[in-house]
């Protein structure tokens, strides 16, 4: 398990520079047909990070810009990547996206990975053992959630927000201090620092690898990671969307904002 974490933190370092490389030149944009937007970044980032892993052969792979090989449901132990995670902020050039990598094993994120380019920082997490952040200078932190139930910071998407999801602070506006805007996992990330206290997502369209490396990260600082619905989310499926969105806190007394 150490070395899978060492090679997996490795990928993503990899990953980041090289996604940095083309997010600092002009660069094509093309749109899938989910209407989702994909660059040069996504398609390096995920070459780079499978180049390094395809050596644990008996594992298989999810990705976002992979065809989805379902033969990885009779695997025990898959790795769930997102190469360029927010790529509409990466093309938007707001600085505010990241790079998933978490190894499942029946169906259970035991590692995460989550790389954020612009800030040159990495967080990690192994499961039962905490969570960490390096940063760009290579000096490590333990994570840990804040400890707010008042005058909370609420996380919220910077390209993707719902009105359901406004109406979370409206509503708890007695509760809500502040809203900070960031997109994909770097919310996570944030949390996990304990810069942040809560973040919910209604949005029916994210799918496994936009959520499985911050489940685990969130989860080992001490935070709580389910969906709206307040299940807990299992990995490896064979429909790979969150159909009940996802929510992160730092304490269980904020689960109160999803009333």
């Amino acid at each position: 398990m150490k070395r899978l974490l060492q090679e997996m933190i490795l990928a993503v370092k990899e990953a980041s520079e090289a996604v940095m490389n083309v997010y600092q030149r002009n660069f094509e944009v093309k749109i899938k047909e989910d209407d989702s937007p994909v660059t040069e970044a996504d398609i390096t980032s995920d070459r780079i990070i499978r180049s390094r892993l395809e050596k644990f052969s008996d594992i298989a792979f999810l990705s976002e810009e992979e065809q989805d090989d379902l033969s990885r449901l009779n695997k025990e132990a898959i790795f769930v990547v997102d190469p360029l995670d927010g790529t509409q902020d990466f093309v938007n050039k707001d600085g505010s996206f990241g790079i998933n990598l978490a190894l499942v094993i029946n169906h259970q994120p035991v590692l995460s990975v989550i790389g954020l380019p612009t800030e040159k920082n990495i967080a990690y997490a192994q499961k039962e053992h905490g969570a960490f952040l390096i940063d760009q200078n290579g000096d490590e932190r333990r994570l840990h959630v804040s400890d707010r139930t008042k005058d909370l910071i609420l996380l919220a998407s910077k390209t993707h927000e719902m009105e359901e999801e406004k109406q979370v602070y409206i509503k708890h506006a007695d509760l809500v201090k502040e809203v900070r805007r960031y997109g994909a996992s770097m919310k996570a990330v944030k949390l996990a620092s304990g810069e942040a206290d809560a973040s919910i997502r209604f949005t029916k369209h994210t799918k496994e690898w936009d959520i499985c490396a911050p489940d685990l990260l969130v989860r080992e600082s001490g935070g709580i990671f389910v969906d709206t619905k307040l299940q807990p989310f299992t990995y490896n499926r064979r429909d790979v969307y969150n159909h009940n969105g996802y929510c992160m806190f730092n304490r269980k007394e904020n689960i109160v904002l999803l009333k």
